[in-house]
């Protein structure tokens, strides 16, 4: 991954900060005792021997966090939490945070052929997703991102391989979230595929076309509507959907079908798009003139 600098390119290599990439769901007091179980398996310590292997842990040592405390907890909707610190459980010394449940995803038929038999998806569910450096300020080589309010640690790849090593464990078809912003999708689609083959077309060509822009710049561009489809001459429209990764066998069926595959080069070859930058730093700054980047 590249540090501390929010760009990609055609590999998708981007950084995560402490951004709202799903469906946040407010929170009601958590349980206690044997149920407190991250997805019902995992203790703190299972998880903390998880990010020794995947070699979260020390790469946030290498950045300067030692002391590492993880805290989990569970809701009465049956959402995971697992909280991971440094030297103090204090909002302040907070690094990750991680909001995980289970459901089943039933797919529309359209997105099969005929007389498919669709069966129901088993997956984890991605509420909630941030990593955020309380040590680090934002610079001109890291420019703040619309709704961050820290920089990034640079562990979004970690946190897709915990992710895909809990999902195998719990028997899981995949993961799934829902981006509520371009950005969010940008930033997932280094490991995720929109379910509906005519959004992942969509995300690459803007990936594609916009990839010398800076995400920070992209993030901008769709607020101030200054990336235009050439297909309708129009802003650029974001509308979330499913983006998945995949764990199972048949799960990873369905991305290589040849229906999904189809559907997708179409979109993928007919969509173009420009960005007039110009115009959007000049509305950026109308913006900023009234409101915080934080809050947007």
């Amino acid at each position: 991954m590249k540090s501390l600098n929010n760009s990609f390119d055609g590999s998708f290599n981007v950084e995560m900060g402490d951004l709202d990439l799903s469906n946040t769901l407010e929170s009601l007091p958590g349980l206690s005792g044997s149920k407190k179980l991250f997805l019902g398996r995992f203790n703190s310590e299972n998880l903390y021997s998880m990010m020794e292997k995947i070699g979260l842990v020390q790469h946030l040592k290498s950045i300067g966090f030692d002391s590492l405390l993880v805290d989990i907890d569970v809701d009465e909707n049956r959402i995971s939490y697992m909280k991971l610190y440094w030297e103090e459980r204090i909002p302040a010394k907070q690094l990750i945070d991680i909001r995980l449940s289970e459901s089943s995803f039933i797919p529309d038929k359209k997105y099969f052929d005929n007389n498919t038999k669709i069966t129901p998806y088993n997956m984890i569910i991605i509420e909630w997703l941030s990593a955020k450096n309380p040590q680090k300020k934002f610079d001109d080589n890291k420019p703040q991102l619309p709704g961050q309010t820290n920089p990034g640690l640079g562990v979004l790849k970690y946190c897709f391989e915990m992710l895909y090593q809990m999902a195998k464990e719990v028997f899981k078809d995949g993961f799934l979230d829902i981006p509520d912003h371009m950005h969010g999708a940008l930033m997932y689609s280094k490991k995720f595929k929109f379910f509906d083959p005519a959004h992942e077309g969509i995300i690459r060509a803007v990936a594609r076309d916009l990839r010398k822009y800076s995400l920070s710049d992209i993030s901008w561009g769709v607020i101030t509507e200054t990336i235009i489809d050439l297909t309708t001459n129009k802003p650029a429209i974001y509308d979330p959907g499913e983006q998945i990764h995949y764990v199972s066998d048949r799960m990873k069926k369905y991305f290589e079908s040849k229906k999904y595959r189809t559907v997708f080069m179409k979109y993928y070859e007919k969509k173009k798009y420009f960005f007039d930058y110009e115009e959007m730093v000049k509305r950026r700054t109308k913006i900023l003139e009234t409101k915080k980047i934080e809050d947007l």
